[in-house]
């Protein structure tokens, strides 16, 4: 008889919790560009753990479909994905990715990040000024797979590899220096690109159509203006 009543107990109080944590919680899926859906053919979840609650900041946390963790940190919004402090990422195996502090969706402090054999890959230091709305990374260190270093304590040559842009070149007191050559495969296309102290001053991009792009600045760069075909 006692048995029985304990094990009720345990069936109500397991019932209240996982009750109270659905209250509080939120679980959503997510496709390969980190975009909400309902297809059973999601990417990632990701779980808000204090989401019913009114808070300053939200825990979440993103998961592998096998259940290993993605990511996890916090976010001003509940809605909308807007990082603020400590995040870290996870490679599909679970070993760690990166480290990476932010400041209001703004990278802001010390980063590293590793290679998926836990070899350290490379040391930044991110700036964020919110007064003028500029950001600036400084590259300190960096390591290829092998564990060669090629930049030290912010000189050196440095590969970069971002979603579908793969570049490399030389690193100059923290910041990008002279010529840069790159490729980005989404778009089929490779660049050349000119560099003083960290800002774009010129470059010029080839598509597979042979058609040659020239600009003057990173944002005429993202927008391809000044189109010329090479003859």
């Amino acid at each position: 008889m006692k048995k029985n009543i304990y094990i009720l107990l345990f069936v109500i109080i397991s019932t209240g919790l996982s009750a109270q944590i659905n209250m509080v919680s939120k679980k959503i899926f997510l496709d390969s560009l980190n975009r909400e859906t309902t297809s059973p053919d999601y990417s990632y979840t990701r779980v808000i753990t204090n989401y019913s609650q009114k808070s300053a900041r939200y825990v979440i946390t993103d998961f592998y479909k096998n259940g290993r963790k993605k990511m996890t940190g916090s976010t001003l919004d509940r809605d909308i994905l807007k990082k603020d402090g400590e995040f870290i990422c996870y490679y599909k195996n679970g070993t760690k990715e990166s480290v990476i502090n932010y400041l209001d969706d703004h990278k802001s402090g010390k980063e590293i990040n590793w290679y998926e054999n836990q070899n350290k890959k490379s040391e930044k230091q991110n700036f964020w000024d919110p007064k003028t709305k500029k950001s600036q990374t400084l590259i300190l260190n960096y390591w290829k797979e092998d564990k060669t270093q090629t930049v030290t304590d912010g000189n050196g040559e440095y590969e970069e590899t971002e979603g579908s842009i793969s570049q490399k070149g030389e690193i100059k007191n923290g910041l990008k220096q002279g010529i840069w050559q790159g490729n980005d495969v989404s778009k089929d296309i490779s660049f050349t690109d000119s560099y003083d102290k960290g800002i774009l001053i010129s470059g010029v991009s080839i598509d597979a159509n042979n058609v040659k792009t020239t600009y003057s600045s990173l944002s005429e760069k993202q927008s391809g203006k000044k189109t010329s075909k090479s003859k």
